[in-house]
């Protein structure tokens, strides 16, 4: 019994003796700190290690705190509102990777030396490697799904419905047919007036679509001009072949472009024509006022088309320039529409249609982690 305690004596005393020999240096550091900032310093030690803190300020009065962390997040030492302390102990348990935190929340720029010793528990720690490194920690997650897979298909048979085009044509719409008296210029009466003229409005339904392609005008003063429009009617009635035998007045050939020209008298009264946009430049017109116009002209009969101004309404200004005599004015506007006819035409159809069923599965991902571990 006596030689086991006296066994126990001497390496108590060797252990002592070793762990008061001479520290060894870890770092010499200064450290600069501006507002807000932190400075880390990372060191490995061995089990049993006692680890011997210098520190000392070299600009400002002091910093706000130092912390030393047993990585990961043990903290063991901490000094708040630190000037300067010298061979502070701390003893290492475990051997490990430690961590020195210094923190400035100075506005001024704060100026620390450091120094860090380790004294080893004996001599099999003694050339032990404070450095550290990065080691990857790689975890693997599983993570649960389901997927649908088509096994096979079924032949899905139903009626639909199809919207077809049966039909389009031409149609005449005679819009404005009106012998309008117009007053010399000395008549009590004015010798200006104007007619109002209303385009058709488009219309749209499942069954038909109707529009306004183009119209055209005819305008003639008295006898001479009437006579003149029907000579140019019968000469329409004597064409049967082509397109201009689907209308009845050669205004309507003359707005599709079948008909270019039309026979006009070379005698009589004529009168100054023009088209107007609106019902506000109409009233100008007639009050001798500047105004607005998209067409105008002057003559015993004159005709035109117009495919641009296809809906909405206008108006024709008539001027009599006689001094003396009154003048009647026959004035036609026809228009041409094209009007599309459609049915609903029902169908057999067939369509395939997958067959699914629900898999679970299971999708592996790897997360690779680095954090900082001893060399040794």
């Amino acid at each position: 019994m006596f030689k086991k305690l006296l066994i126990v004596i001497v390496f108590l005393t060797f252990q002592n003796t070793f762990a008061n020999t001479n520290p060894i240096l870890v770092t010499e550091s200064t450290i600069s700190l501006n507002f807000d900032e932190t400075e880390e310093l990372f060191f490995s030690f061995a089990e049993g290690d006692i680890i011997v803190f210098d520190f000392e300020m070299l600009k400002g009065k002091n910093l706000k705190e130092i912390e030393v962390y047993e990585l990961p997040n043990n903290k063991i030492f901490s000094e708040f509102k630190a000037e300067k302390f010298s061979k502070k102990q701390i003893h290492i348990r475990n051997k490990g990777l430690y961590k020195f935190k210094f923190y400035s929340s100075s506005l001024t720029k704060r100026v620390c030396k450091v120094k860090i010793y380790r004294i080893p528990a004996n001599e099999s720690t003694k050339d032990f490697n404070t450095n550290w490194k990065w080691e990857t920690i790689r975890d693997t997650i599983y993570t649960p799904y389901t997927v649908d897979s088509i096994t096979g298909y079924n032949t899905i048979k139903y009626k639909e419905k199809v919207r077809e085009l049966v039909k389009t044509e031409s149609v005449e719409d005679i819009l404005f047919n009106k012998s309008q008296r117009v007053h010399s210029y000395y008549n009590e009466n004015r010798s200006s007036t104007f007619l109002r003229v209303d385009l058709p409005n488009p219309i749209s339904t499942e069954l038909k679509e109707e529009k306004v392609i183009a119209w055209a005008y005819w305008i003639g003063v008295g006898q001479e001009a009437q006579q003149a429009y029907q000579e140019n009617a019968k000469s329409v009635g004597k064409l049967a072949n082509g397109i201009t035998s689907m209308y009845g007045t050669p205004l309507a050939g003359l707005a599709v472009g079948t008909i270019t020209e039309l026979l006009i008298p070379k005698t009589g009264e004529d009168v100054f024509y023009t088209f107007i946009p609106d019902h506000e430049n109409a009233v100008k017109f007639v009050n001798g006022e500047q105004y607005l116009q998209f067409d105008t002209g002057k003559g015993i009969a004159a005709y035109g088309k117009n495919s641009n101004r296809t809906q909405g309404t206008f108006y024709i200004g008539l001027h009599n320039d006689n001094q003396l005599q009154g003048i009647d004015v026959d004035v036609k506007v026809v228009a041409v529409k094209e009007v599309k006819t459609y049915e609903f035409v029902e169908y057999d159809r067939e369509k395939q249609e997958p067959i699914t069923v629900t898999l679970n599965k299971t999708r592996m991902n790897v997360k690779e982690t680095k954090i900082r571990v001893p060399v040794e």
